[in-house]
C-alpha cells in the first residue's frame, strides 16, 4: 500500500465497514467509558424518565446530567419524548444492554 493511500470501507465475505461505520461505533464505546452515562442506560431500561427523576441516582449536578443525556441521544442511544417543558428519556432499542451484557460475558 501506499504510503498516503488510505482504506475507506473494510469488506469480507460477511461484512462490509467504512470509515465512517467505525468512528461512530469508536463514539459509541467512548460514551459508554463514561460510568455515569452508562448508568443512564441502566437506569433507563426501566421505562422513560425526565431529568429529576434521575438525579437521586448520581452525585451530579443537574446540567451534567443533561449533557450525558444529550450525548447519548446525539448518539442514537436514547430518544426524547417531549412534554411540556419536560423531556423524558428513554432507551432507543430495547435490546441495546442486552446486546452490551453478551459482549461483556
Amino acid at each position: 500500500m501506499i504510503a498516503n493511500q488510505t482504506i475507506n470501507t473494510y469488506e469480507t465475505a460477511e461484512v462490509s465497514v467504512t470509515r465512517e461505520d467505525i468512528s461512530k461505533r469508536s463514539e459509541i464505546f467512548k460514551a459508554l467509558g463514561d460510568p455515569n452515562r452508562l448508568k443512564l442506560l441502566y437506569i433507563l431500561r426501566d421505562g422513560e424518565r425526565c431529568v429529576s427523576d434521575l438525579l437521586p441516582f448520581f452525585e451530579i449536578l443537574q446540567p451534567t446530567v443533561s449533557v450525558h443525556l444529550l450525548m447519548l441521544q446525539d448518539l442514537g442511544l436514547l430518544k426524547v419524548r417531549r412534554d411540556g417543558r419536560r423531556r423524558f428519556y428513554s432507551l432507543a432499542r430495547d435490546d441495546l444492554l442486552s446486546h452490551l451484557d453478551r459482549l461483556c460475558e
